[in-house]
């Protein structure tokens, strides 16, 4: 069972858990191994001493958090400036995609603009 998880459990992905000293938490993993091992750097703990640490645990104890995905304007913005620097491009053309579908939505049928920099408050961003 160890095996199927660790196809579908990877470095960065967030999980939730028990760790091998019984405590249940919430992090992320930063390292798997081949036997069917994990550690987790822990966000969220029943045992507060162990939050932002490293604890161990096995891929059979832990399973993976769904993905978070933004539904609100204010959120999609806040994700845009820290796309713009960490000067992602490619997440922030994604977030203004999602941006405009939500402005489209809201607006019951009216359709969105083309492009960048067609609405009043917006511009074409170029990151380096």
């Amino acid at each position: 069972m160890a095996v199927a998880k660790q196809e579908w459990i990877r470095v960065g992905d967030w999980v939730s858990g028990t760790s091998t000293e019984d405590e249940k938490f919430i992090g992320y993993v930063e390292s798997v191994d081949v036997f069917g091992g994990a550690r987790v750097r822990v966000t969220q703990c029943d045992h507060e001493a162990a939050i932002g640490e490293l604890v161990d645990s096995t891929l059979s104890k832990i399973e993976k958090l769904a993905d978070y995905v933004p539904a609100e304007e204010a959120d999609l913005r806040s994700l845009m400036d820290l796309a713009l620097m960490t000067r992602d491009q490619a997440w922030f053309d994604d977030l203004y995609a999602s941006l405009r579908m939500i402005q489209f939505d809201s607006k019951n049928g009216s359709k969105p603009t083309k492009g960048y920099g067609s609405g009043p408050f917006t511009s074409r961003v170029k990151i380096d």
